[in-house]
């Protein structure tokens, strides 16, 4: 998945710990633990940066975990911000908006359901130094996951599958702890389409045509709900469209071209 053998953007690696840091954190019916989870991440980010802020998306939550939402932002508006809208439009979506929202020097995705310890958080972001996008694997050899044995294997699957339809050399795309220097991670997030179950994989395809350089890292993941049968065809659904967008479409090579040609004239009028 090469367009040139130059990147157009990132490659360009300094230490972000005294930096703004950005969290989105997406959420959906989540009253019983949202805001357990909120503190929980806060503490984690707070062990190590002092200049932070908390985007949590609600999407489309039909309980009353909004009014819990609005309840933490109040009691801490410095750094927690709400993002809601309805209907329930998808995980994809709602990363997409807390992103495109952000202004941090780093942009850190997490699920907000806890399934993955947020503890790492200053690992990942230290490793910024020599990289442009950081991801959590499940595949890394110190990851300590417990998730059970059949979305094990359909993870396994669903990642070779990947592998061969799209290049992407990444063992892992779905783990839901992703970081990325803020500039690049907005302009990916720009051009993602699909709002549901396989952005993941959209943001690795555009990820790997703009040459980016990916590293993975050990994650610590429980997780005890097993897929359903309908999530496993919306991906492969949302699989399909990547697929057409980058063989058929051509989408991601164009996005390679235009990004080149924003940072030229970003160039041009700074000298």
């Amino acid at each position: 998945m090469t367009a040139s053998t130059e990147p157009v953007i990132g490659h360009t690696y300094t230490s972000l710990k005294e930096s703004k840091i950005s969290l989105i954190i997406p959420v959906f019916n989540q009253a019983r633990k949202v805001s357990y989870s909120v503190e929980k991440i806060k503490q984690a980010v707070e062990l190590s940066f002092a200049n932070y802020e908390l985007i949590v998306v609600n999407d489309g939550s039909t309980d009353n975990t909004l009014t819990i939402l609005k309840d933490i932002a109040m009691t801490d508006e410095e750094h927690v911000r709400v993002i809601s809208y309805t209907p329930n439009r998808g995980e994809g979506y709602a990363v997409r908006q807390g992103v495109l929202n952000s202004q941090g020097d780093a942009v850190i995705l997490l699920d907000g359901d806890l399934d993955i310890s947020p503890d790492l958080i200053i690992d990942y972001v230290e490793m910024l130094s020599t990289s442009d996008l950081v991801i959590a694997s499940k595949r890394h050899p110190q990851s300590n996951v417990r998730i059970p044995r059949s979305r094990a294997f359909l993870s396994r699957a669903f990642n070779l599958i990947i592998k061969q339809t799209l290049s992407i050399a990444q063992t892992d795309t779905q783990a839901g702890f992703k970081v990325g220097k803020g500039d690049i991670m907005r302009k990916i997030f720009r051009n993602i389409t699909v709002h549901r179950y396989a952005f993941d994989v959209e943001f690795l395809a555009i990820a790997s045509m703009l040459q980016l350089k990916v590293q993975e890292m050990p994650v610590i993941m429980k997780i005890d709900r097993k897929f359903k049968i309908k999530e496993i065809m919306n991906m492969l659904l949302d699989v399909t469209r990547i697929w057409y967008n980058f063989r058929i479409a051509h989408r991601y090579q164009n996005i390679y071209q235009d990004i080149q040609k924003e940072e030229e004239v970003s160039n041009s009028v700074a000298s």
